[in-house]
């Protein structure tokens, strides 16, 4: 039977069934119209059923929170923490500086593991997903008063001594050359940032990446996982010379003059320039004070105006920082190039899906991770698994490198519970300020002795500057302290679980992380 044909006698059936007399019509409309509106009442019923509910959660938990007892205490707590991290009131935001000019914003000693002669502690706070705030706007005025003639020091033009090639690498333990990190801080103050050495003695090798020979020899320094650097790289140079502020902007901004898709990025703040790495939704307020830092929502330009400012200042390490982060996830070097943001298409030798010399691995690789730095912004103590090459683009960094085996010295939190678990609390600048006295530096016993201990671990000072690229081993912690303006970016290319047997590797990490919880 042809198919209209079904379809017409379907059709006809349906009419005969209404089609009854004007009175059966009118109740078959009357019948729909009411449907109708039954189903508009129900669903006006649901959502009003909905919002009274919420509304009885609000009531009971603002009854419960703000009017019985250690349940209003903790809410006034924990509301007036809050109003301070989201800006709060100027009395709140002058109290919060107040704790970064005395020194005194990491006071409670949980915030470190225990020392060697304590017993374990067990933590159990809890956070929100993410400390929210508002930045800071009092510089924006005086921004627009100073100069443009950039950092005091630029350290892309400083003056280094290099050691002497070494084609065939040391595996003796000799290379590189480590000594306690008090006399590396000594001999140059983390914030001394206006009043460096005249001569900055450098203790890698330097290899230049035009010559054939020298990139065989970095491949033995890197095969042996010990830290090198590479200089005169042409994508890294390129990059440094296209990465303007203007450039970079229009690619997070989606202003772009080409199909280059949009870039994402976020900015965060510190009331000091120490920046510690820590998990949100573990960050009791309560119980540890405030957190490290807030994500703020800055846009990169007005990030990068700040930047500029505080070259231009100064800007001294108790006042607020900010630090500007991006990530390319791993699944873009498998697409197609148009489909590659700007970093994969500037760094295609970091972003190739085929072996690099920076990405060797590159199944392994998890992204490309940039971190764009302003004058003084520290960050902790950290060690990353995959095997690290770190590229500088535009300005320079100082990098504090300690191998896995000194792991026991770093003040490394060990309880997986913590929002530190993994890292450091530790701000290693104030390792040479404990003999002295009236520091105006305020640290609990437990810092102190901490910082005691970690004077004596191994390590070595770089700086990285624009056009060189670090190698920094699987497993090697890294404490990074940013000189000027900087872009950075790294890749990582998998993990090498035994590192060097005379530096440690995965086993020292596990051993030192090691948590009874």
């Amino acid at each position: 039977m042809p198919a209209g044909e079904v379809v017409r006698r379907k059709t006809a059936r349906s009419s005969s069934r209404t089609v009854r007399g004007d009175g059966n019509i009118q109740r078959t409309r009357k019948k729909k119209r009411n449907n109708g509106e039954l189903r508009g009442l129900s669903i006006v019923c649901f959502v009003a059923f909905g919002v009274a509910l919420l509304a009885v959660k609000v009531f009971i938990f603002n009854n419960h929170s703000t009017r019985h007892g250690k349940y209003y205490e903790r809410y006034v707590r924990g509301k007036t923490l809050r109003d301070a991290l989201r800006g709060g009131n100027r009395q709140k935001q002058s109290h919060q500086q107040s704790i970064a000019e005395n020194g005194s914003r990491y006071f409670d000693p949980r915030q470190f593991p225990p020392l060697p002669s304590e017993s374990t502690e067990r933590y159990d706070g809890e956070g929100p997903r993410r400390f929210r705030g508002m930045g800071d706007d009092e510089w924006v005025a005086d921004a627009g008063t100073k100069s443009t003639h950039g950092p005091k020091v630029d350290y892309t033009k400083h003056t280094y001594t290099y050691p002497d090639l070494m084609f065939e690498p040391p595996n003796d333990g000799s290379y590189p050359p480590l000594e306690d990190m008090s006399k590396i801080f000594e001999f140059w103050g983390q914030d001394d940032l206006d009043s460096p050495p005249d001569i900055i003695p450098e203790v890698l090798q330097h290899f230049d990446y035009q010559n054939p020979r020298e990139v065989a020899a970095a491949e033995k320094y890197r095969d042996l996982e010990l830290p090198f650097k590479v200089y005169n790289v042409p994508e890294v140079k390129s990059a440094g010379i296209k990465w303007t502020d203007e450039y970079v902007a229009a690619n997070f901004n989606d202003e772009n003059e080409d199909d280059t898709p949009r870039s994402y990025g976020t900015a965060q703040q510190s009331v000091d320039s120490f920046f510690a790495f820590y998990y949100p939704e573990r960050w009791d307020v309560d119980l540890l004070g405030p957190s490290p830092s807030l994500d703020i929502d800055w846009t990169y330009d007005k990030w990068a105006r700040h930047a500029v400012y505080a070259d231009e200042v100064g800007l001294n390490s108790n006042e607020k920082h900010y630090y500007w982060q991006s990530g390319v996830p791993r699944e873009e070097r498998l697409q197609k190039r148009t489909h590659w943001t700007f970093v994969s298409r500037d760094l295609p030798s970091f972003s190739s899906p085929d072996p690099t010399f920076f990405g060797f691995h590159p199944r392994a690789q998890k992204g490309i991770q940039c971190r764009f730095g302003e004058r003084g912004v520290t960050a902790a103590t950290h060690y990353d698994g995959g095997r690290n090459m770190i590229a500088m683009m535009t300005g320079a960094k100082r990098y504090i490198l300690s191998p896995p085996n000194a792991c026991q010295k770093l003040g490394i939190v060990s309880s997986r519970r913590h929002p530190s678990f993994r890292h450091s609390m530790l701000n290693f600048g104030r390792v040479t300020l404990l003999d002295k006295k009236d520091t105006g530096v305020k640290m609990s016993d437990r810092e102190r002795e901490w910082l005691r201990i970690a004077g004596n671990a191994p390590t070595l000072s770089t700086v990285l500057k624009a056009g060189e690229v670090l190698y920094v081993p699987s497993h090697w912690f890294h404490y990074i302290v940013s000189l000027q303006k900087s872009a950075q970016c790294n890749t990582r290319s998998g993990i090498h679980e035994d590192g060097n047997p005379n530096f440690g590797g995965l086993r020292d990490v596990q051993e030192c992380t090691a948590s009874e919880d």
